[in-house]
């Protein structure tokens, strides 16, 4: 799965101004940073994609610890959302268990993330980063 996420998702998250390493992104946009985090369970095959906003100069946690933009992880911010799951209104996990017989299902989930993608793009805009 790490390979198709690599060959198909990373190019299209650069193409769309993210910077980072895989599994953690961001994207500066406006006053805010768009987060994105890979996240594979530890008890099946599958992985979530969640997203978050946090203020473009960075951040400081509810502990006090002060991170800079490029320290930022969707894991800090209580506003998130899983992609995938505005669509199928519920909680949603890219499943690669199942092999395929007509092609890759590791690159089936990784365009699957892809044709999620303007649920993303709209949540970004619909929550910008609030304080607790």
């Amino acid at each position: 799965m790490d390979e198709a996420i690599k060959e198909i998702v990373i190019p299209f998250l650069r193409a769309k101004d993210f910077k980072g390493s895989y599994p953690n992104f961001r994207r500066e946009n406006g006053d805010q940073l768009n987060l994105l985090v890979f996240q594979f369970s530890m008890y099946a095959p599958r992985f979530v994609v969640e997203i978050s906003n946090c203020p473009a100069n960075g951040y400081t946690t509810s502990w006090g610890t002060s991170l800079k933009p490029s320290e930022c992880r969707v894991h800090y911010m209580a506003e998130r959302l899983r992609i995938g799951s505005i669509k199928a209104k519920t909680d949603y996990w890219y499943k690669f268990e199942q092999m395929s017989i007509f092609g890759s299902v590791f690159k089936k989930r990784a365009t699957e993330l892809l044709d999620n993608w303007n649920e993303a793009e709209e949540w970004w805009k619909q929550n910008p980063f609030r304080a607790n």
